[in-house]
């Protein structure tokens, strides 16, 4: 330990003739769960090189962010303070200028510090205090080639350097290549030609689809079950080999050749960890829009690594921070901490010597994070956690939870009732945290007087031209809007991006008129593509009314189409019948314990409250009945059918969410299929009646049928992320129905169908407006898309099956005998 203290020591000496102090690489991975990995104790062989690494250096097993999401837990490792200080947790914020960074300590004392980071584009990470560094966008298309290109090029031989380096191919999706796929994918999920495999990979296609894809899932996206989580751990597991093959070991290679491995100390985090269906979701806070920070999401490995000088070996239990890192990372070069940081130095746990003080870990979150809507903007998770108690705090709701670790350390039941002692004594903890988190008062710039006048007029976009698609362009492309205007001046940019839970707006500011953003990576560029479209507007600072008109444009994947063999067609089709029918049976099966769920409960009302309502019903229908028939019998009947079924849709709103999930369980997932079940059963059963007709036009009906059918099968796939929405196919469909069968007793055939669609509308976006005021229900446009497009398909059969078949027996009973 001696030896070690004396070597730490001297490299932290002044420098003489030659500079003897060691470079630093700091890397951070995203999403990145340490329970993951080799050294952790994880059982699969994830991290061979990683782990080696381990072996050589001090790694912490209790580190945690500060946060659940990626720019405030990155600010935090980069400033030493505390997220709520920072204050970047929440899109488009920046940090302080006159916050001290540890790009700028290492600066300030020597170091070179070339920003390397393909987010100092963005507002977030803005004022990091980086050094240009001129291959910067010559490099960055390359991926993980800037690092080595800088290290083996760049790296002066005269000065230290400070290296940052962030690694985000772990996030969202997950799509690791085949050969790291198939190294954790379970049995049951099999690769080559295990038809088993094949087979039961085909089932959970659509999640599997689902989760290489998409950056965001949020609740609902996927009907995920606990079935699921073998398959997402794999595949979250194989692009950790990769990142362990195809970074860890090339960059340990090139430290080695470059001779840079006997005076780097590396040290290597993450921005935060990841949920993997441990409760119920996939992501963190930004790909799931909603704040978490169960362990699961905060915990983070942290590992030094510098052989001869730390420790090789060396395990710390005791629970640490990233705010911690500056402090480390200043003492180790023998510099002060600088002023206003909150972290401690860990120093005294990487030498194993006295004088570390133990304290609690504080975190905290906003709603949404980095996609965050204008109700989460106001949201916050915060919690203090002790090596046994977590208190989580929900505001503006202001409410807690309390999680004993010990017995619980997958934090899956609340005991805030059970132990209100502790639970005040963490609530003072966390008000005390709170106090001291406070935004600092920074000294601040005057900021500069908004121009007057720009130019004549509103500005004009000049690229992209409203409706383009951008395509991806290759090595160093970056996208460069231009519009008219003062060269000089300051414009904000205001923005609407992407759908449902994709969607951001907000606006930043940029000096000029043709700001640049890149260069991209291929996988980044794909990930931005599911954001279209892009929609933005500009006006000059301080003149929001001379606004340009909004231009809206795309980003188009370079992914490559999928296509089968006519041999893999048929033999998908054979696999998928036969999954079918076990799904089928799953679905039979899980019905038929919703039924019985259902008679329980109304097996619980009261034998004499059920006979009063009973009554009831027999009273109004007496009643009502004499004066329904002055409408006649058909008329009453017709409408009655559809105002009650229009009502039972309506009742049906609230419960909704509890009843599919409750089918979900018992039907082990299948009822995702229950809407393509009752729109093919619907369909088989309306084409056969459909009878020949004697003009010989049958054909046409059956053409007609056919387009019809398209049109349903794109639907279905359309929804196939949300599978509870592809009922509302049949829902709207049989409201078409029934109203126009209401209708044609009065108004011809044309105009019985204009109106029952129109009828049908209103009924649809009426459910979608009930949805909007109703608590844990959501509106949304493409909904009211849905229900209209769904009655007007319904009316379509109609015409074509039952109006067609009524004409033609019309016409048999109207021939003579």
């Amino acid at each position: 330990m001696i030896r070690n203290l004396l070597l730490l020591l001297a490299l932290a000496l002044p420098c003489g003739a030659i500079d003897q102090r060691p470079n630093v690489l700091l890397v951070t991975v995203d999403t990145f769960r340490p329970d993951h990995l080799g050294y952790y104790g994880y059982p699969h062989p994830t991290s061979p090189h990683l782990d080696s690494l381990a072996s050589e250096g001090v790694f912490f097993k209790q580190a945690f962010t500060s946060s659940g999401w990626t720019s405030p837990g990155l600010i935090s490792i980069l400033s030493g303070l505390y997220a709520p200080t920072h204050g970047v947790d929440i899109r488009s914020q920046e940090l302080d200028p006159d916050v001290t960074t540890l790009p700028e300590a290492f600066r300030a004392a020597g170091y070179s510090a070339p920003d390397i980071f393909f987010l100092t584009d963005i507002p977030n990470f803005g004022n990091l205090g980086f050094e240009p560094y001129a291959g910067r966008d010559r490099y960055m298309h390359d991926g993980d080639q800037i690092l080595f290109k800088w290290l083996a090029e760049e790296a002066p031989r005269h000065q230290p350097f400070f290296l940052y380096y962030h690694y985000r191919e772990l996030h969202l999706p997950y799509d690791p290549k085949p050969v790291y796929e198939s190294m954790f994918m379970p049995p049951d999920y099999g690769h080559g030609f295990s038809l088993t495999g094949l087979y039961r990979k085909f089932m959970a296609g659509e999640k599997i689809a689902a989760v290489k894809k998409n950056v965001m899932l949020v609740r609902g996206a996927a009907d995920f079950g606990s079935g699921d989580q073998p398959w997402v751990e794999a595949l979250y597991d194989g692009q950790i080999r990769q990142l362990d093959e195809e970074f860890f070991a090339p960059l340990r290679q090139t430290l080695k050749e470059l001779g840079l491995d006997r005076n780097t100390l590396v040290v290597i985090s993450a921005d935060h960890g990841e949920e993997l269906l441990d409760h119920d979701l996939v992501g963190h806070v930004s790909t799931f829009k909603e704040g978490r920070l169960f362990d699961e999401v905060i915990r983070i490995p942290l590992l030094f690594w510098y052989p001869g000088v730390l420790p090789a070996g060396r395990v710390v239990e005791e629970p640490v921070q990233c705010i911690d890192l500056m402090p480390t990372l200043m003492e180790l070069i023998g510099q002060p901490t600088p002023l206003g940081a909150q972290g401690a130095s860990l120093v005294p746990l990487l030498m194993d010597q006295p004088g570390w003080k133990e304290r609690p870990i504080y975190c905290e979150t906003s709603g949404g994070g980095y996609t965050a809507d204008d109700e989460q903007y106001h949201q916050r998770v915060a919690a203090v956690r002790t090596e046994r108690w977590k208190l989580l705090h929900y505001t503006p709701a202001d409410e807690f939870a309390l999680y004993d670790l010990a017995a619980d350390p997958h934090e899956t039941e609340d005991v805030l009732a059970d132990h209100p002692v502790v639970a005040d004594s963490l609530r003072t903890l966390l008000n005390q945290w709170f106090l001291y988190t406070q935004r600092r008062p920074y000294h601040q710039a005057p900021a500069l007087a908004a121009p007057t006048s720009v130019a004549s007029g509103p500005p004009q976009i000049l690229f992209p031209v409203d409706g383009d698609t951008l395509n991806y362009q290759g090595d160093g492309y970056s996208i460069q809007l231009r519009w008219t205007g003062d060269p000089q001046a300051e414009y904000v940019i205001e923005y609407q991006v992407g759908k449902g839970a994709y969607h951001l707006e907000g606006q930043i500011t940029e000096k000029g008129t043709t700001p640049s953003y890149g260069p991209f990576q291929e996988t980044f560029w794909n990930s931005l593509s599911l954001y279209n479209p892009w929609r933005f507007r500009i006006h000059a600072q301080g003149q929001p009314a001379q606004a340009s008109e909004w231009t809206t444009f795309y980003l188009g994947s370079t992914h490559p189409e999928v296509s089968l063999s006519v041999a893999g067609g048929l033999w998908l089709g054979w696999r998928s019948l036969q999954a079918g029918a076990e799904q089928g049976v799953l679905l039979v099966k899980g019905l038929g314990l919703g039924l019985v769920d259902l008679y329980l409960w109304v097996a619980q009302a009261p034998p004499a409250e059920l006979s009063a309502y009973v009554l009831l019903l027999a009273i109004v229908a007496a009643l009502a009945w004499p004066r329904l028939l002055r409408f006649g019998v058909e008329r009453s009947r017709a409408w009655g059918q559809a105002l009650l079924y229009i009502a039972f849709v309506y009742s049906t709103i609230p419960l909704m969410p509890q009843v599919w999930g409750t089918l979900v369980d018992h039907t082990q997932g299948a009822v995702r299929y229950l809407g393509i079940a009752v729109v093919v059963g619907l369909g088989i059963a309306l084409v056969l009646k459909v009878r020949p007709d004697p003009t010989g036009r049958r054909w046409q009906t059956y053409t007609a049928l056919l387009a019809v059918g398209l049109a349903y099968a794109y639907m279905l796939n359309r929804f196939a992320l949300f599978p509870a929405e592809r009922l509302h196919l049949v829902e709207y469909g049989l409201v078409g129905y029934l109203l126009h069968r209401a209708l044609s007793l009065d108004l011809p055939a044309t105009k019985a169908y204009i109106v029952a669609l129109l009828l049908s509308a209103l009924v649809g976006t009426g459910d979608e407006l009930i949805q909007w005021i109703s608590p844990e229900r959501v509106f949304e446009v493409k909904d009211v898309q849905l229900n209209i497009v769904s009655g007007g398909l319904g009316l379509l059969v109609v015409r074509l099956t039952l109006h067609r078949s009524n004409n033609h027996s019309e016409d048999e009973s109207s021939r003579p005998g």
